[in-house]
């Protein structure tokens, strides 16, 4: 019970920490963001990262070797094996924390020396299940080693559970949509040449037909309510919103792709929509009756906004990677083959089995990238330096230029 108590709070409280108030200090210059914070977050980030000359990112993960042989054996690898070891890493472990911090540069003036203005942020990360798209659960290992560490650095680990951030891949969305079935008709022709499909298709036809004619015929108000009720029961009229609207019962996709390229054909005020069971695939296709042709188009972009709005809930912080990607500005980064397999693996879809075609499904995605660890590896007198301090020290000594540092956020 004791060793228990020990381990809770070593591993679940800042408190412990022998290093709190060096963490302390750096969290009151770090933006700190959870989920509760993070859209408002996402908002400032994207103009700072806009506005910025350069990207340095880093990430805290829950291991880093796969087996303790390989952690000793980094200088004789050749960059495939470095590669496929770094592969097996960034799939088995997971990140928790990552930081993204956009520099902007200032020249030097008459009155101040040049100046780097950074803006830190830490997001606290945690794969869950959230939002409609209904995907496996996810697992990962740990290692006691990167879990000690973190915690010795003050990380939170309750606030990572219950707060962290969720997120799904490119690929993951991609399925989960394609489970789900999008909200918003974008369909393809379909040839209807199979006798089943015609009988289907001629059903449904007529009964969107007494439906429209239904809507644009004015019920008279002294219509007894009975007949009313048992019109409506019949015809499935009902309403999406303010409009009036049909529910068609689909058996598969090829029903949903019948439907829909019925009413794009035939019907210019009629909007489809996909309506998904929670467990992924169709359960129905709503007919949507528009007044005109600038409400439908009001309510298109209306749909295409709510599922923009649910795509954002979905990706969760894969939103921040593709904010970096699409600024194309340089990405610094501390070992980049480890950092970009990971990203990779978690933000972008499974890892490629071979190094080059890993290179060339990430360089679309991250152009620019330096790897502070390989300039230090052929800079000359780097060589020897066995971290960044040591490098720092020597590029003051070597080529001092005056350089301010200031940081543009208060942390939270």
């Amino acid at each position: 019970m004791l060793f228990s108590r020990q381990l809770h709070r070593r591993f679940l409280s800042k408190t412990t920490n022998i290093k709190h108030h060096q963490h302390q200090q750096w969290s009151q210059t770090v933006k700190q963001v959870t989920k509760s914070n993070f859209h408002e977050s996402l908002n400032d980030l994207k103009t700072q990262i806009h506005n910025s000359d350069y990207i340095a990112i880093s990430s805290k993960k829950t291991g880093i070797f796969s087996s303790p042989w390989k952690r000793f054996l980094p200088f004789i690898d050749t960059p495939e094996t470095a590669y496929l070891k770094a592969k097996e890493s960034a799939e088995k472990y997971q990140i928790l924390q990552f930081s993204v911090c956009p520099f902007t540069l200032r020249t030097e003036t008459a009155s101040s020396n040049a100046k780097a203005v950074a803006y830190p942020y830490n997001f606290q990360l945690f794969p869950r299940e959230e939002g409609y798209v209904v995907m496996p659960s996810y697992s990962f290992s740990c290692q006691t080693s990167c879990l000690t560490s973190m915690a010795r650095e003050g990380f939170d680990f309750n606030e990572c559970i219950y707060e962290g951030i969720s997120y799904l891949s490119r690929e993951q969305e991609y399925v989960g949509k394609h489970r789900a079935g999008s909200s918003v008709s974008d369909v393809q022709a379909v040839n209807s040449s199979a006798t089943a499909d015609a009988i289907y298709l001629e059903k449904i036809k007529s009964h969107v037909q007494r439906w429209r004619r239904f809507c644009e015929n004015k019920i008279k108000e002294t219509e007894d309510p009975l007949l009313r009720s048992l019109r409506k029961m019949i015809l499935g009229g009902e309403m999406h919103g303010s409009r009036p609207c049909v529910n068609i019962d689909v058996c598969n996709e090829r029903h949903v792709q019948l439907v829909q390229e019925l009413v794009n054909e035939f019907y210019d005020d009629l909007v489809p929509l996909v309506i998904p069971h929670k467990g992924g695939g169709p359960k129905l296709v709503r007919v949507v009756l528009t007044s005109s042709k600038e409400d439908k188009n009001l309510f298109q972009t209306e749909l295409r906004d709510l599922e923009e709005e649910q795509n954002k809930q979905v990706r969760g912080f894969r939103e921040v990677i593709e904010l970096i990607s699409t600024s194309q500005k340089p990405i610094v980064t501390h070992n980049c083959l480890r950092e970009f397999t990971f990203i990779h693996s978690k933000f972008l879809g499974p890892l490629p089995l071979a190094l080059e075609e890993f290179s060339r499904s990430l360089h679309p995605v991250f152009p620019y990238v330096l790897d502070v660890n390989h300039l230090m590896k052929k800079i000359g007198p780097l060589k020897k330096a066995t971290n960044i301090s040591a490098a720092i020290a020597y590029m003051k000594r070597q080529f001092f230029v005056p350089l301010d540092m200031e940081i543009g956020l208060k942390g939270t």
